[in-house]
């Protein structure tokens, strides 16, 4: 069997690494399509090492990219690289200009996404999938059906991960007495009219006597952060250690708030998008979704209360038997399609 698989996004390589190669172990073709997106490709190959992996369009951080380079240019891309290939069914994460080459050819695609305030990208995907999956925060109709999980417990589940504290001496750092904090770059289309650098904006009110690991998507605004903080050196061999380690973690984006959550430490976003997949976590009391003015104070009551800290392993084992095995879910997809 031959298998596509495209990867437009970091989070996008950890989602499908795990079942990509289980089906490689048991003799099928994995070939892996890559967006050109700052490292991305780089940590493609680290993780998928020995397959078959193409770089097909480019992400150059601007609006402008997004829409011309990263979708419109890299449509025509994908239907000169992928007509060739033999390929029996593809998977994807929210990737609409993907589904649309296979179904112009005729053939079987797999979407996952977490995003149904996109709109109009829920639409093009449901227009472009065979199938098409969300956690349970939509109904399901037509193409469109439910897992009972997050993206990201693929690989952040107890049978997948399981934290590294060595990680932690690289950075002279010790378990829960850092937090860390994400600023991500406001230029795709999902944060485009999200206020840029708003941790920077009220970096200078944080404790100087709290360890701050930064990691910062453009490093060339590194100049506006206090300068005892520790910056991460991305891409990292084991960031989900550092964040399972730490006592809190603050992103200006969804996805590393959803995974500091996901790991059982309070984790805040400060972002502007209202998010359904969030409100899993935030009912759970793990997830926070704050302004950014409310950020330091309510950082440092987390910082000084240990009543804030779960017992990270027994919240994970809830998760465990709550929901269900993402990566078997997608290999039972698979095969379930391509009997149809």
């Amino acid at each position: 069997m031959n298998i596509v698989i495209d990867i437009a996004h970091p989070a996008h390589v950890n989602f499908f690494k795990h079942t990509a190669k289980r089906l490689v172990s048991e003799d099928h073709n994995v070939n892996i399509i890559c967006l050109n997106r700052g490292k991305l490709s780089k940590i493609v190959e680290k993780e998928f090492p020995g397959f078959h992996i193409e770089v097909i369009g480019n992400h150059r951080g601007s609006k402008f990219s997004v829409i011309v380079d990263a979708n419109i240019k890299r449509f025509f891309q994908l239907i000169s690289s992928i007509r060739h290939l033999n390929v029996d069914v593809g998977l994807g994460v929210g990737s609409f200009n993907f589904g649309g080459v296979l179904k112009l050819l005729n053939r079987p695609n797999i979407q996952f996404d977490d995003d149904p305030e996109r709109g109009v990208n829920t639409i093009l995907e449901k227009l472009t999938a065979t199938k098409l999956f969300f956690p349970p925060i939509i109904e399901s109709y037509g193409n469109i059906s439910n897992f009972n999980a997050l993206k990201e417990w693929a690989y952040l589940s107890p049978d997948y991960f399981t934290p590294d504290s060595s990680i932690l001496s690289e950075y002279g750092l010790k378990e829960k007495e850092y937090i860390f904090i994400r600023e991500i770059s406001t230029g795709s289309l999902n944060y485009t009219n999200q206020k840029a650098n708003i941790l920077a904006s009220i970096s200078k009110e944080f404790d100087k006597n709290i360890k701050v690991l930064l990691s910062l998507e453009n490093k060339k605004k590194l100049g506006y952060y206090p300068d005892n903080w520790i910056l991460l050196k991305e891409p990292v061999d084991d960031i989900h250690s550092i964040l399972y380690y730490s006592k809190c973690v603050i992103s200006s984006g969804d996805s590393m708030a959803r995974e500091g959550s996901l790991l059982g430490v309070p984790s805040v976003y400060c972002g502007f998008r209202e998010m359904k997949a969030n409100k899993i976590l935030e009912d759970k009391n793990i997830l926070f979704h704050l302004n950014p003015n409310d950020v330091v104070s309510f950082m440092n009551r987390i910082y000084k209360d240990d009543s804030y800290l779960l017992d990270q392993e027994a919240f994970r084992y809830e998760l465990l038997h709550e929901w269900v095995d993402v990566n078997q879910f997608i290999y039972d997809e698979v095969f379930k399609i391509l009997t149809n």
